[in-house]
């Protein structure tokens, strides 16, 4: 897959049986669908708001929509891109580190192991 911020293959990092893309470059992340939540440990743990921005839309790294803008988390702070076909969410690296905060201050409240992956990997 290509990062659709730098246009460079990413390379995959396996946790759980999930799959995260990750560009080496902007160190932003792909989560394919549904995988959020399975890593949270809850369908019912992520929780979109749309977003009012002026940043540029996206393209999908996987199908041909330009991605919307959702606020994600507690409080809604952190924005990230959502395809609207549903293949997945694109995290830049600031906006993990945003939600890497949310979890260490327990604005999540996910099983301590998956917060130490996500904190590990992505700090902030």
């Amino acid at each position: 897959m290509k990062c659709p911020v730098c246009n460079i293959q990413t390379f995959v990092v396996e946790y759980l049986d999930i799959e995260l893309d990750v560009c080496g470059q902007c160190r932003g992340v792909w989560f394919d669908s549904g995988e959020l939540e399975l890593l949270l440990g809850s369908p019912d743990a992520v929780n979109f708001e749309a977003a009012e921005t002026t940043e540029e839309k996206r393209q999908c790294p996987v199908c041909p929509q330009k991605m919307d803008k959702v606020n994600i988390g507690p409080g809604r702070r952190v924005l990230i891109d959502k395809c609207p076909a549903g293949c997945g969410l694109w995290f830049d690296c600031n906006e993990l580190s945003d939600l890497t905060h949310d979890l260490k201050n327990d604005g999540w409240h996910v099983r301590p192991e998956v917060r130490e992956f996500l904190c590990g990997m992505f700090p902030d």
